[in-house]
């Protein structure tokens, strides 16, 4: 085996560190068949980041002496070594070794979650890469973009695009389509399938279920926390035989929060773990939040509601902090479990950010983070809204066919929630797939 230097990047640590756990459970899988293979993990990271918590992968921050290690070592490896970072903590590593961020390390570049990966953040990888190096670019054009402080206008260059559609749009260069989803069960692929992408996205796995026993009697569990809501329903909505399940609801004046659906979410959560702690007691919490469940959002100040809930209501720990974000944040990962807070439920708050909230993309995204199932609560300010411009119609039917058109009626049903201390109810429709 050659001693080669992989670079691992993208445009952000949550993408990158997926990619690299993802390579140690391919080399442990490896192991078990065909025997050891001498080859490095290693994440740099900036001094003041995350650190990753793993086994198998060596996490490095900028300014140590490890990193003037690894520097020596992508200049030279005596192994095949795997090295994943943002290229703003590579270019500056590379700066302290060379005087400027220029280096020859990468025979191999992978940019992983591409579509949010700036040109210009691309260049400043290839500033890395030896002159033979090979390049992988791996995205999907029908999931978010980057993110910018202002509206990029239209250029032929393309420099204000991604480096996806730079590659495609300028370069010509054909992209080629995976055939299989390695992710999701049939109900959840069947729908992005059909109206995000033209070929392929057959699922691998067909009839993936979540992993979870359910009891057989209905109730509320004795140790439930008092100031949770509960409803016989929450049973049926985690079903594992319903891959797909949407609440909708006709309340209204809710617009950056919602005590509703965030009640709903940090019960459904409680239970769930619950329920898989029954099952495998020595369940950690890392390993819930990381594999398990991943709650999705779209404003900050519901993500901060349903956090509290889960700490001082459900009284989960603290640390780690439930793994509750936006969709842009989930972008690259993956959970068994997709619990989706749409939150807006005030018509007029629709239409001031419906471009955002009804976007396509941002849709298809959140959907296929799931891999056994997927709960979503949305309002019928979201869905029933009708948009003037015409793109943003076309947009908003991606998800609003989903919930009245993909999803059939499951039944009409009430849930509970604690208003101002007193407890109310909320007629919902229950859909499923």
């Amino acid at each position: 085996m050659k001693n080669v230097c992989i670079g691992i990047g993208s445009s952000n640590y949550n993408a990158i560190d997926n990619l690299l756990q993802e390579v140690a459970e391919l080399l442990a899988r490896r192991k078990n068949v065909l025997g050891d293979m001498p080859v490095s993990l290693a994440r740099l990271r900036s001094d003041s980041a995350q650190p990753l918590i793993s086994d198998e992968i060596v996490d490095i921050a900028r300014s140590s002496d490890a990193a003037t290690t690894l520097a020596a070592q992508m200049s030279n490896p005596e192994q095949c070594l795997v090295v994943g970072g943002t290229w703003m903590q590579l270019g500056k590593l590379a700066e302290a070794n060379n005087e400027e961020p220029i280096a020859k390390w990468f025979d191999l570049l992978l940019i992983d979650e591409a579509s949010q990966v700036k040109v210009s953040s691309a260049a400043a990888y290839f500033l890395l890469a030896k002159e033979s190096v090979n390049v992988v670019i791996a995205g999907d054009h029908k999931q978010l973009g980057p993110i910018y402080g202002f509206q990029p206008e239209e250029n032929k260059e393309g420099l204000f695009d991604c480096i996806f559609t730079y590659m495609q749009n300028t370069q010509e260069i054909e992209p080629i389509a995976l055939e299989t989803n390695y992710r999701t069960n049939s109900e959840i692929s069947s729908w992005p399938r059909e109206r995000f992408y033209n070929e392929g996205y057959e699922a691998f796995y067909p009839q993936r279920r979540l992993p979870l026993v359910l009891p057989k009697t209905l109730g509320r569990p004795a140790n439930w926390p008092e100031n949770l809501p509960w409803s016989d329903d929450f049973l049926q909505i985690l079903n594992p035989s319903l891959p797909v399940v949407v609440i909708t609801y006709d309340a209204q004046g809710y617009t950056l929060s919602n005590p509703f659906e965030s009640q709903i979410v940090a019960a459904l959560c409680y239970l769930y773990r619950s329920f898989l702690l029954e099952q495998t007691p020595e369940l950690s919490d890392n390993e819930f939040w990381q594999k398990r469940l991943g709650i999705v959002t779209p404003h900050r100040a519901q993500m901060s509601n349903i956090r509290n809930l889960l700490v001082e209501t459900a009284k989960l720990p603290r640390n780690p902090s439930p793994f509750v974000d936006t969709v842009d944040r989930f972008q690259g990962q993956e959970r068994d479990l997709i619990i989706a807070s749409y939150t807006v439920a005030d018509k007029d708050f629709v239409l001031s950010e419906e471009e955002f909230i009804l976007n396509a993309r941002r849709f298809n995204v959140t959907l296929t983070r799931a891999k056994s199932k997927f709960i979503m609560l949305v309002s019928n300010s979201i869905v029933q809204h009708l948009p003037s411009d015409r793109q943003v119609a076309a947009d908003a039917a991606h998800l609003q066919l989903f919930v009245d058109g993909y999803c059939s009626l499951l039944k009409e049903s009430s849930l509970s929630f604690f208003d101002n201390n007193k407890l109310s109810n909320i007629a919902c429709s229950l859909k499923s797939r």
